[in-house]
């Protein structure tokens, strides 16, 4: 089993574009912590090459949760549900002449269908646009699929042990996308016209940024081979020269608040998500400054998101009379106790927590700053402190419909969220809206995410689109 090392935070906002994914693995860019003062020191593994392309799994950096090898064969059939008729509906003020919309979309993983830890095709064609797409009867919607060949893309993972206390991953190994390593990596070209934009660590600042060589993200965006990204053009301006829009989604932020949780050790205002700097961005701007109609979206909690539940803290407060977390911070001991509001990221370290605790006895336990998220570090980390409340009020200026993640992965969480069709949705380790990432949906979860987009196009713009009926499409798409 190969080692795996981070290849550090993706190029997230101007304010961060100096492609950080490329800076030196032992110093994060943002926190100057001295690791070497925290006990217990980890070790950096260098023995092994870096992957190509960054992972989307958040424990990749840690070897300990990979358990063996795989091949992956979908077990999903997309024609199933898309060749399926479905009668037009009522698009309501969306376009002016009655005709079908110019749509496009824009986004990160989220969007582009990232699942089990990488982009790939199962995920690609289940991802929400393609399902809202069909439901309002556009009929030309185009993603840029991966060939069967390289269905698998750029690297997944599943749970090797489904009924364990704590995940463990199997990586999958056979039809992987081909990546040959470059300025940027360079992949197999997509050509002809695209209509999702969407890729891992893009969003509009991954439409709008100019040509970035060393951004690793910029690999996704280079195979979109009929439109030009050079240094004096942007995808962005290469799409408005290509094709006229007239709705747009815009999901953003996910990829870079997820990725800033993941891979920085103390989270605080240096974060250009902890600021008004960044948002709404100017490519946001960009995109709507014709009148177009659209779609923007609040960003979840961290505390909803799936991989921030492996460890529940909660689970520690009910075993013991007492918690005492030591950690170090920029060389200065600091303890998280269990009166305290704290949270702990899937590393080995917190692994160790959880497996020597014994119910009725005291924890105490050594862990680093990267293990751990805060009391302080969870208000910074808040997004309905700043990154939020922009996105609503941009959505009220240019009169665009607003899809609250926040709200819908805090019902999630509580496990309060029925489907129309009565089908509860679960996002526990062993539940079935995240895939085994913890990050990203699963075809159901994309097909709920769908359903919250097409709500709220129904409310903002009088249309009437049918909603997923969830359990029937599961139904459908399983029966390959």
């Amino acid at each position: 089993m190969k080692k795996y090392v981070f290849s550090g935070v993706a190029c997230l906002f101007l304010s961060l574009m100096s492609c950080a994914q490329d800076a030196p693995k032992s110093s994060p860019p943002i926190d100057p912590v001295d690791q070497q003062d925290d006990p217990p020191v980890v070790p950096t593994a260098t023995e092994e090459p870096e992957r190509t392309l960054p992972s989307q799994l958040p424990t990749i950096s840690d070897p300990m949760f990979m358990t063996g090898t795989t091949p992956y064969e979908s077990k999903y059939d997309a024609g199933k549900w898309f060749l399926r008729p479905l009668e037009k509906p009522y698009l309501g003020t969306i376009t002016k002449s009655g005709n079908d919309p110019a749509m496009i979309s824009f986004g990160g993983g989220l969007t582009a269908g990232v699942s089990n830890g990488g982009l790939n095709r199962e995920g690609q064609q289940f991802a929400y646009p393609n399902l809202v797409a069909r439901q309002m009867g556009v009929a030309n919607f185009k993603t840029p699929l991966l060939d069967e060949k390289e269905a698998n893309g750029t690297g997944i993972f599943l749970y090797g042990e489904p009924n364990g206390d704590f995940p463990r991953w199997l990586e999958v190994t056979n039809k992987l996308a081909h990546l040959e390593p470059g300025e940027p990596v360079k992949m197999t070209p997509f050509p002809g016209l695209i209509h999702n934009f969407a890729f891992p660590n893009g969003g509009t600042i991954g439409a709008s940024y100019p040509y970035c060589p060393s951004c690793k993200p910029q690999a996704y965006s280079s195979r979109f081979s009929d439109y030009k990204i050079t240094k004096d053009t942007t995808l962005l301006k290469s799409i408005q020269r290509k094709q006229q829009y007239d709705f747009v989604i815009m999901e953003d932020f996910y990829d870079a608040f997820v990725n800033w949780i993941v891979n920085q050790p103390r989270l605080d205002d240096r974060f250009s998500l902890a600021n008004y700097a960044s948002v709404p961005t100017y490519a946001m701007d960009a995109m709507v400054n014709k009148g177009q109609k659209g779609v923007v979206f609040t960003i979840p909690h961290f505390k909803h998101l799936g991989f921030m539940n492996w460890y529940d803290i909660e689970v520690l407060k009910k075993m013991a009379p007492s918690i005492a977390m030591v950690y170090w911070i920029t060389g200065n001991a600091a303890v998280a106790n269990h009166t305290q509001e704290f949270y702990l990221k899937p590393t080995k370290y917190t692994e160790g927590v959880f497996g020597t605790a014994e119910k009725g006895k005291p924890i105490q336990g050594q862990i680093t700053d990267m293990d751990i998220i805060d009391q302080g570090e969870a208000w910074f980390a808040d997004p309905e402190r700043v990154v939020n409340p922009s996105v609503r009020k941009f959505a009220e200026k240019y009169g665009l419909a607003l899809v609250d993640l926040h709200a819908v992965y805090q019902k999630i969480h509580d496990g309060t969220y029925l489907t129309e069709d009565g089908l509860k949705i679960d996002g526990s380790l062993k539940g079935n809206f995240f895939s085994c990432d913890g990050t990203y949906p699963t075809p159901l979860g994309q097909a709920v995410i769908a359903n919250e987009v097409i709500k709220a196009i129904n409310l903002k713009y009088d249309a009437r689109i049918s909603l997923i009926n969830v359990s029937e499409f599961i139904r459908i798409i399983s029966s390959k």
